[in-house]
């Protein structure tokens, strides 16, 4: 919510920061000569909250942090003068500060309870007892120590709309639409040296509701034929529920392109190129099966099985880490299945065959969710291999993964 209410007050400063959990603050000195009076723009900024229909309290201080605490306070104040700060702020409750509970307990217990109170205390002493942190504060909302902040920046977006002359009945109709706005949304993220790692295509109907269909990419990428891919491969499955009038692209992010080298086996798009890099193949499958079906696994260090591993969207389809950086895993001497079951399916009978084993494993006592196995590799009469456990406490053997 802070962050769609920094676009709205960058009508009027392009300096706005985000002070949690529910405050901005806006450098206005630089806007006063365009609005024509700090008055002027003071009300114009209050006027913009009113329509966003927000209950907000709002004031105006020659530092962000004065007026921060008038703010706090409920005082919708507009001070331009420095030496009315101090007789301003004395009569604000320690609390506007928004220190922690323990030193405004201490505070409290001591008879302060204003800032004005708190001015008085000998700077020695407050900074001793309570840290040179709240003496700096003080200086702070005084204007006798600058703080500079950091400014909030909006996330830039690819966002364009097209209008249709006729109602388009037809998905072909639309991917070919599609081309020249695909175009212009690479050449935006080449121009920034950019990339997406998500798209939204919007599609607007007289009568119905948006359809929107969005999709996601294997990696960060600005090239034209990937994005394209993407949209026409989820086109391909679409119904449209009404003609359609219009139809607006949007990108997600814009996040920096990696530096890595080029897979020299990508395709060029002439004639005589490649296969489809990794990435591509990712994005094709998720087209056609849904996000949710296509998914990377990260290892984790644990020896417990089923807790080694963890299914996460993201695919990291390159292997090399970068400088400086090592994988957190436990390497094992013996054979692992890549496929284990959801559950260990139990077994009636004591396995034949036995390749391999025992291999003792005994941990989690700490988390409540403990094991004590010794696992055995088992080939049937069929040829499969067979991952197999004995449980040690209640003796039954369970079948728990299955070799390649």
């Amino acid at each position: 919510m802070l962050e769609r209410l920094c676009l709205h007050a960058l009508r009027f400063t392009p300096r706005v920061s985000i002070e949690m959990p529910n405050a901005l603050l806006l450098e206005i000195r630089g806007s006063v000569k365009l609005f024509g009076s700090l008055e002027t723009l003071h009300a114009g900024i209050d006027a913009a909250w009113r329509r966003l229909e927000l209950e907000v309290s709002s004031a105006t201080a020659p530092s962000t942090l004065a007026a921060l605490w008038l703010a706090r306070a409920g005082r919708c104040e507009l001070i331009e003068d420095p030496g009315l700060l101090a007789g301003r702020l004395a009569e604000l409750p320690i609390g506007c500060t928004a220190w922690d509970g323990e030193r405004l307990r201490a505070l409290r217990a001591l008879g302060v309870s204003r800032v004005g109170e708190l001015l008085r205390l000998p700077r020695a002493g407050m900074a001793r007892r309570f840290g040179a942190a709240a003496v700096l504060e003080l200086d702070i909302a005084l204007t006798r120590q600058a703080a500079p902040r950091r400014s909030f920046v909006p996330r830039e977006r690819f966002r364009e709309r097209f209008d249709f002359e006729m109602e388009v009945e037809t998905v072909a109709y639309l991917q070919k639409a599609l081309e020249p706005l695909i175009g212009r949304c690479a050449g935006f993220l080449r121009d920034r040296q950019a990339g997406v790692q998500t798209l939204e295509l919007r599609l607007a109907h007289r009568a119905h509701a948006l359809t929107r269909v969005r999709l996601g990419l294997a990696s960060i990428t600005s090239e034209r034929h990937r994005l394209m891919d993407v949209l026409s491969q989820k086109l391909s499955q679409l119904e449209l529920v009404a003609p359609t009038t219009s139809m607006q692209l949007v990108s997600g992010p814009l996040q920096p392109l990696s530096t890595v080298s080029l897979d020299v086996f990508a395709r060029q798009g002439g004639a005589g190129g490649g296969s489809d890099t990794a990435p591509q193949l990712v994005e094709r499958l998720r087209a056609r099966l849904g996000d949710e079906a296509v998914y990377g696994i990260r290892s984790i260090a644990e020896h417990r099985p089923e807790a080694a591993w963890q299914r996460v969207q993201e695919l990291r389809l390159n292997p090399m880490l970068p400088a400086g950086q090592t994988r957190h895993e436990i390497t094992f001497d013996r054979p692992r299945p890549v496929w284990l079951l959801d559950e260990p399916a139990q077994l009636l009978e004591e396995p034949q065959g036995v390749e391999e084993g025992p291999e003792r494993i005994e941990s989690g006592w700490w988390d409540g969710k403990g094991i004590a196995r010794d696992y055995y590799i088992v080939r049937r009469t069929d040829g499969a291999r067979l991952w197999i456990f004995q449980e040690r406490r209640s003796r039954r053997w369970y079948l728990h993964g299955v070799f390649a």
